[in-house]
């Protein structure tokens, strides 16, 4: 099944890792593409540095190694039985938990990422007011707001700006998730046509014993660090260029005017507060993992996962394999992730 997250230590700093395996190949091309990015916009190599912790660029891999694995999906032709194979093996990977947590750490670099919101955080740190019965003032004065106040971060100037590149952002990767799922839904009806798509396969409990020896043994190199500016004390991070997985224009389509989903202040509260902390460098492992938590998203993945096990279980030919990944691998995901910008969702 799906694996717990560590880490480990590199020769670059903290880096990505699985306890006896990974998540799968992270793009170092990534890594390039910051670079490319950074020459865009008129920055050198100067001008670039790394925040002292990078706990959650490591978590946010988590979510990025989702994409990466859609996408190696979305590249594959249904042209035998090994194409549902592989496709159950990727989407079977993955931890409900890391998934979900490694969605809050992304939103939060986004956050950070956003120009009015960074802008937002230089004026905090630079004020010289003092926190009113404290003689706090700048950067001390803006972490005792953020420790006091969950969601004082929401008060900042620029937060409603990075809500909708977050609400935004998670619609559009909904939408390319479920028109991958439903692209095997359609599939599936198409491999009946064929005697291949027809063709008994191995029983459900070897295929769901293959999956998690995949998942177990799954190797990965370390995720690229993203690089970052630093202004007046603040960090920015650099997400990578569109067509990379770290780009916030993975998903497709055009989101439009996106609203918050019904009880989702809470875990908006939890990115801003990540994303102010990351932008003043204050950030460390124990906070992130507190606080890059999605309960609602991690409850329903969890049941996507049995469910998606269930359906496996059942089936005894390539089309119907393919059915289940499309509803329960693709489509189900998407919802579970893409709840927090859906304003029709129940839900705590």
């Amino acid at each position: 099944m799906l694996r717990d997250v560590g880490s480990a230590e590199g020769a670059s700093g903290t880096v990505h890792a699985m306890r006896g395996g990974g998540f799968g190949k992270i793009s170092l091309l990534a890594a390039a593409g910051v670079y490319a990015f950074a020459a865009t916009i008129g920055l050198n190599a100067s001008s670039l540095a790394q925040p002292t912790n990078v706990s959650l660029e490591n978590q946010a891999s988590a979510y990025i190694q989702f994409r990466e694995d859609v996408a190696e999906i979305e590249a594959t032709p249904f042209t035998s039985a090994e194409v549902t194979r592989a496709a159950h093996r990727l989407l079977a990977a993955h931890n409900s938990d890391d998934l979900s947590s490694g969605w809050v750490a992304y939103s939060a670099l986004l956050v950070a990422e956003t120009e009015a919101f960074s802008k937002g955080i230089r004026d905090q740190v630079k004020s010289r007011k003092r926190k009113k019965g404290t003689r706090l003032k700048g950067r001390d004065a803006l972490l005792a707001n953020l420790s006091e106040d969950a969601s004082f971060a929401r008060t900042l100037p620029g937060a409603n700006e990075a809500i909708e590149r977050v609400l935004t952002m998670t619609v559009n990767d909904g939408a390319r998730i479920m028109s991958l799922g439903e692209s095997f839904k359609t599939q599936a009806y198409s491999m009946q046509k064929t005697k291949w798509g027809k063709k008994r396969i191995s029983s459900g409990t070897q295929r769901l014993s293959e999956a998690q020896s995949f998942a177990n043994d799954r190797v990965l190199a370390p995720a690229p660090m993203l690089q970052s500016t630093e202004k007046g004390g603040v960090w920015t991070p650099l997400l990578a260029e569109p067509g990379t997985a770290w780009s916030p224009q993975w998903g497709e389509g055009d989101a439009g005017a996106a609203s918050l989903g019904k009880n989702a202040d809470v875990i908006m509260d939890r990115v801003l507060n990540l994303a102010a902390r990351y932008s003043i460098d204050a950030l460390n492992p124990k906070f992130v993992e507190v606080y890059a938590k999605n309960t609602k998203s991690d409850r329903c993945l969890s049941l996507s996962v049995l469910t998606l096990k269930q359906c496996i279980a059942a089936t005894r030919m390539p089309y119907e394999e393919a059915f289940c990944l499309g509803e329960h691998g693709l489509n189900d995901v998407a919802g579970c992730i893409g709840w927090v910008a859906d304003s029709d969702t129940d839900g705590a």
